[in-house]
């Protein structure tokens, strides 16, 4: 049964846990749409956000600096 309206479905999501200081880690949020279109992919740490995807922006990605973490965009995909 689904139901519709509801239009992200998370599948899976990556963190590693724990990281050591200096280290890097990779991110993975893994996501069914059911036929939807994808507003914004946003994330966070510690309450504040530090990534955020829309892609009707222009750039679609945007980073916002937070101490401690450096998004590297080679990987984006």
């Amino acid at each position: 049964m689904k139901i519709r309206g509801l239009s992200l479905h998370l599948v899976k999501l990556e963190i590693p846990s724990p990281v050591v200081r200096n280290q890097n880690a990779r991110l993975e949020c893994h996501f069914d749409l059911d036929d939807e279109i994808l507003y914004s992919v946003k994330w966070y740490k510690d309450g504040n956000e530090f990534y955020r995807y829309v892609p009707r922006d222009m750039p679609p990605a945007q980073v916002f600096p937070l101490p401690g973490v450096t998004v590297d965009f080679t990987t984006i995909c």
